[in-house]
């Protein structure tokens, strides 16, 4: 298929959230191809590439290292309304620390403090800017890169 596709997928994450979250959490293009099959869209990475260019849309890498079960820790929290609550009710760091642990997250400060940064990097985004893609898409960092629909 074509750019049309690639566009198509764009516009859909517009409407689906569960769409959208997986695009966001996709690790550079091969998992944004993965999705996009999954969801009946046929393009390649170069066709991926050429709109994000056109559209002037990236891909997003975290500016801060986190460790995979800080990694973890972060989607879990993304994705439970509890656990996200309790997180912005703690009253300090130690605090998310130890709800942290009581998940069973095996987390320091210092990751929980790197995690608060990557979401205060994310940052809540307008419906205007809902069809972008955010970032820096280096070839190289393959492996961190992550796609980013606009909320």
């Amino acid at each position: 298929m074509s750019r049309e596709s690639v566009l198509a997928l764009i516009k859909a994450a517009e409407a689906d959230q569960s769409l959208k979250a997986q695009l966001e959490s996709a690790e550079g293009p091969e998992q944004v191809l993965e999705i996009a099959a999954s969801q009946g869209y046929n393009f390649t990475e170069e066709e991926l590439l050429a709109v994000m260019q056109e559209q002037q849309l990236e891909f997003a890498t975290p500016a801060v290292e986190l460790s995979e079960n800080a990694k973890a820790l972060m989607k879990e929290v993304e994705a439970n309304e509890t656990l996200r609550q309790q997180f912005e009710s703690a009253g300090s760091v130690a605090d998310m620390v130890k709800i942290a642990i009581d998940q069973g997250y095996q987390v320091t400060a210092e990751e929980v403090e790197a995690g608060l940064t990557y979401f205060e990097q994310e940052g809540e985004l307008s419906d205007a800017e809902l069809e972008a893609v955010a970032g820096a898409g280096k070839k190289k960092n393959k492996a961190k890169e992550k796609i980013k629909i606009k909320a």
